[in-house]
């Protein structure tokens, strides 16, 4: 074979090469083009959990309004004593935050403590006692933040101070709307870890959390699961807002942390359309539980 004949057929096989990728690539365009259009047309979207706004997003940031009310409450007695225990709420970065502190907290084993609105009542059906727990704007939005008059509560639960997240294998309630609805992030569960951060467990429908359920008792099912689905908010600890069981067990886990206390807690009195009503965000819980400890059973 001539070196020229040679050449020209290495030649053509580089052409056809060229000529087969420049047909490939073509073909992904026009598929990528094709899926885009469709995309358009029936309005599929990839919006990212982490993408959506924190339901706890508010407009104002606003100093703590504290309160220095609390009880403890001896669940084998009925027994309330002064507690030492205070709470705050209040806003930096747009989102509304709480916080709970104790200084000489009870022992776990039989104790609770009251905050705020919190305390023990009789429920709607007059067979033994349930959690109170009530959020009122009363001036309204966002004047209450202003004037002071907001108002929340908390009940907070110690049984499994000093343990990890991952031994904390059941967390559930019942709940009770006696007014107004869920919002801005409230009511829900925050596990108080060891460096002082709170991963909140929110109760409610994914991802609004909004819920404006008719009176009536409802049953959360066990939230410290991946089941129970992106309500795990562990971003104090450097995770996202809508999380599962598993990655805020991973993140409290690999920092070390340990959990100081449990709370239940209700203060989105703030949001609409609970704001300037009387009675804003007021709610009642039975079969409080936390592993093998259950409250106002």
């Amino acid at each position: 074979m001539s070196p020229i004949v040679y050449l020209l057929i290495i030649c053509v096989d580089i052409v056809s090469d060229l000529f087969e990728e420049t047909m490939r690539n073509i073909q992904h365009l026009s598929i990528a083009i094709v899926l885009v259009a469709l995309s358009a047309i029936i309005g599929v979207s990839t919006v990212r959990a982490d993408s959506i706004p924190p339901v706890n997003y508010i407009g104002v940031n606003f100093s703590p309004i504290v309160t220095t009310v609390s009880y403890n409450y001896d669940f084998a007695t009925g027994t309330l004593t002064q507690g030492t225990a205070t709470a705050s709420v209040f806003s930096t970065n747009n989102l509304v935050q709480s916080t709970v502190s104790d200084p000489s907290p009870p022992s776990p084993n039989g104790y609770g403590t009251f905050i705020g609105t919190a305390k023990p009542t009789h429920g709607p059906d007059e067979n033994g006692a349930v959690l109170y727990e009530q959020s009122v704007c009363p001036t309204g939005y966002p004047t209450c933040f202003s004037d002071g008059s907001f108002t929340y509560g908390y009940m907070v639960l110690y049984t499994m101070r000093g343990t990890t997240l991952d031994q904390l294998t059941f967390l559930a309630t019942q709940y009770y709307v006696q007014s107004g609805c869920f919002g801005g992030g409230s009511p829900r569960f925050s596990v108080l870890m060891s460096n002082g951060a709170e991963v909140q467990v929110y109760l409610g429908t994914y991802p609004a959390f909004a819920d404006c359920p008719s009176p009536g008792w409802v049953s959360t099912g066990n939230l410290a699961t991946d089941a129970s689905g992106l309500r795990w908010d562990s971003s104090q600890i450097h995770g996202t807002f809508y999380g599962t069981y598993s990655e805020a067990v991973t993140l409290a886990n690999t920092q070390g942390l340990t959990i100081s206390a449990i709370f239940l807690g209700t203060d989105g009195g703030w949001q609409v359309p609970n704001a300037g009503t009387a009675n804003g965000q007021t709610f009642l819980f039975q079969q409080i539980q936390v592993n093998n400890t259950t409250r106002f059973p």
